[in-house]
């Protein structure tokens, strides 16, 4: 058993689709099962959040047939980053929170955070009535800079870890910004790029930076 840290020393955030996973996202890899790629992948087009929500509306009727555990069944089928749970472990263990920030169902969220220990998770969820109860883009910042604030932890003791534009405002609030796509784009500002990075490469550079 690891002892366990004696003080919390930052905040560790990811992305999930393209960061935390690799290929294929959670609703592709969901359609896939259902027999709906083709639709989930013209959805996928979409740039207004009119259209995102109307497509999230379909989805939503997609999975009306199915238990929420069926649904986490398919999720066996994503691709983890290479480290992934390693690096989790490692943050973890060094006294570091990690959450998980996604504009995905908070189903599947919830299911993956599960797997690797974490307890703070965002992701779009359905209200008792059944309603959307929507996240996008923006709101990833404003929950990691809410997760900090309740702990007290400073500007400087933050790391996000994303892969696309998306990501934007979840590594704006971080003091310490990793990148894990391909091809920069403008709105993240600087940060450290590691293409197709091994997650536990990622951990030991923010380890490393807080090791006082």
């Amino acid at each position: 058993m690891s002892k366990a840290p004696e003080a919390i020393r930052g905040i560790a955030a990811f992305d999930l689709d393209g960061t935390l996973l690799r290929g294929d996202t959670v609703c592709e890899v969901l359609a896939k099962q259902l027999g709906r790629l083709e639709e989930m992948k013209r959805f996928e087009t979409f740039k207004a959040e009119s259209d995102i929500a109307d497509g999230r509306a379909q989805m939503v009727e997609w999975y009306r047939d199915y238990s929420v555990g069926d649904l986490q069944a398919y999720l066996d089928n994503v691709s983890w980053a290479p480290g992934a749970h390693e690096a989790i472990r490692q943050l973890r263990e060094a006294g570091i929170i990690v959450g998980i920030a996604s504009i995905t169902w908070s189903v599947a969220v919830r299911w993956f955070a599960d797997r690797l220990g974490i307890r703070h998770f965002l992701g779009t969820d359905l209200d008792q009535n059944g309603e959307i109860l929507h996240v996008w883009s923006r709101d990833k910042g404003r929950w990691l800079q809410d997760l900090a604030d309740s702990y007290g932890i400073s500007h400087d003791r933050i790391a996000a870890v994303g892969d696309s534009a998306g990501d934007s405002a979840m590594l704006r609030v971080a003091g310490l910004r990793f990148f894990v796509g391909s091809e920069l784009v403008p709105e993240t500002g600087p940060v450290i790029h590691l293409p197709g990075a091994d997650l536990r490469i990622v951990a030991r550079r923010i380890i490393g930076e807080w090791a006082a």
